[in-house]
């Protein structure tokens, strides 16, 4: 008898948003949940409610990913916080309280802050955009950011 394998393993699976069904279907099938543009708070609310679903379904918790956007240090074409909180607020349709403290903004020192309470809150992976500004001084500034988180 002839017995044919995958050519590969199958990849992480991981599941976007941050919606209620999408941490259901993480804590049942995912490897990962990758909620993106939400608060620290919201991190920690979803894994502890993916945790209870994933050991409910006899499974490990995921692990989370969250995705975010940052514009840091200053210069020609860096928005503000409130500028990019303000997209977020749009296309969200949240209010801007709810999203003025998603962006990652100032110097690498207050964005390894914003990102340790991502960390606090269950996060194991952080995905980040550059929002604006010269991009290779976006990437060294993250850089720097990641190594203070180290």
């Amino acid at each position: 008898m002839v017995r044919l394998a995958p050519a590969v393993g199958m990849p992480p699976v991981w599941v976007g948003n941050a919606s209620a069904a999408a941490i259901r279907r993480a804590a049942r099938l995912g490897d990962g949940w990758f909620p993106s543009l939400i608060s620290p708070e919201e991190v920690a609310e979803g894994r502890e409610r993916l945790a209870d679903l994933a050991a409910a379904h006899g499974r490990p918790t995921p692990l989370v990913a969250i995705g975010g956007t940052s514009a840091l240090g200053s210069g020609p074409g860096v928005p503000s916080r409130e500028a990019i909180a303000s997209g977020i607020r749009s296309a969200y349709g949240r209010s801007l309280e709810e999203v003025l403290d998603i962006p990652l903004t100032g110097g690498p020192e207050q964005a390894a802050e914003r990102l340790a309470a991502y960390r606090a809150a269950g996060a194991t992976h952080a995905i980040i955009g550059v929002a604006g500004g010269d991009w290779r001084a976006q990437v060294d500034l993250l850089a720097e950011t990641a190594s203070l988180l180290r």
